[in-house]
């Protein structure tokens, strides 16, 4: 076999693993590697910053069709934010609710792509009851296999990012002293189904 042959062969054996790789795939949140943190201006003069865990939440990515959706369940009872009198304020009846309101939910269902990633996720966001549409940058987004010890599983995840009012959430108390506006990030990492 000669050499041009031998290459287009293997070049033919790299494109059929690469439309593989990036066809619809189905993914789960990884929970301990996902967390929703936010930061909101306290006073005027600095940020209080704080973080969610997620509980659960899949997604579809499809690479060569430029398409994706994603579902994450945040566990609003989780809220940290270091200072556990204000966590308490935050879960409470004036704020979060969680006594009434468990989680909050991120739907994304339209997704703009650029050099093969993910650039935007456009969906909505219920909170306490509260649907409101949401669009979340992305940061950094990137899909590989990676080696944990002795595991190898292929993973997709990023930084997505969005500014938020809180007021628009039922979340109007002291907007004299806490700002309305709340930056949200969303680190995530999700593993490939089967993996």
């Amino acid at each position: 076999m000669n050499k041009k042959r031998t290459m287009a062969l293997l070049l033919g054996a790299l494109s059929a693993w690469a439309m593989d790789a990036f066809a619809a795939q189905q993914f789960r949140i990884d929970p301990d590697h996902t967390f929703v943190h936010f930061a909101v201006v306290h006073t005027g003069v600095s940020s209080v910053r704080g973080r969610f865990a997620v509980s659960k939440g899949s997604a579809i990515l499809d690479v060569e069709q430029q398409q994706a959706s994603v579902t994450v369940d945040i566990d609003l009872r989780s809220v940290d934010t270091g200072v556990k009198k204000l966590d308490g304020i935050l879960a409470g009846e004036l704020f979060l609710d969680t006594g009434k309101f468990k989680t909050a939910r991120f739907t994304g269902h339209s997704v703009q792509f650029a050099d093969g990633a993910p650039t935007r996720f456009d969906g909505e966001l219920t909170l306490k009851g509260v649907i409101q549409p949401v669009h979340l940058a992305a940061e950094r987004f990137v899909c590989k296999e990676v080696a944990i010890f002795t595991l190898k599983r292929f993973v997709c995840g990023g930084d997505l990012t969005a500014t938020l009012q809180r007021s628009t959430f039922e979340l109007s108390k002291y907007l004299s002293m806490i700002s309305d506006e709340v930056r949200l990030t969303i680190s995530v990492e999700a593993i490939r189904e089967g993996e």
